[in-house]
C-alpha cells in the first residue's frame, strides 16, 4: 500500500507553474485564430480602389470579384476568365442564394469592363452588384 502522508511531506514547498505548457496553448490558438480569421478583402489582384464620400458598408459574407487596371479578373482569390463569371456566381448563389457580389475594380479600370463584369454578375442571378471603394480622403 502507498503510504500518503509520506507522499504528502515530500511534495510540501512552492507550487510550480509549468510555463512551457501555457505557451504552448498559446501557440495554438495563435494558429487557430490565424487559420480562421477572414480574409475576405484579399481579391487575388493589386488593386487601387477609387474614393467615395457616400457608401455603406456589406456583410462580410459576400463574393469579390476583383477587377484589375488592365482588365485581369480574380474570383475570390483566383485568376478566371471573364467567361467564367456567370457559371461561378451561379454556383456560388444556388448554396447561398442571400450573397451580394462586390466589384473590386482598380480607379483605372475602363467603365466597359466594369459594366461587362457587373452584368455577367447579373446575369449568373446576383441580385446585389456593389462596387467597393476607400472612404474619402483624409
Amino acid at each position: 500500500m502507498i503510504d500518503l502522508t509520506a507522499l504528502r511531506r515530500r511534495h510540501r514547498g512552492q507550487p510550480e507553474l509549468v510555463i512551457i505548457s501555457l505557451i504552448d496553448i498559446m501557440m495554438v490558438l495563435l494558429i487557430f485564430l490565424l487559420s480562421t480569421a477572414s480574409s475576405s478583402h484579399e481579391v487575388g489582384l493589386k488593386v487601387e480602389r477609387p474614393y467615395a464620400t457616400s457608401g455603406a458598408t456589406l456583410d462580410s459574407e459576400s463574393m469579390l470579384i476583383g477587377i484589375g487596371a488592365g482588365g485581369q479578373l480574380s474570383f475570390e482569390g483566383k485568376r478566371v476568365e471573364r467567361l467564367s463569371i456567370r457559371r461561378l456566381v451561379e454556383e456560388r448563389l444556388a448554396r447561398r442564394p442571400d450573397l451580394a457580389v462586390i466589384l473590386v475594380a482598380d480607379k483605372e479600370t475602363p467603365a466597359e469592363i466594369l459594366v461587362g463584369v457587373m452584368d455577367e454578375a447579373q446575369q449568373g442571378g446576383a441580385k446585389r452588384v456593389a462596387i467597393a471603394s476607400r472612404k474619402e480622403r483624409p
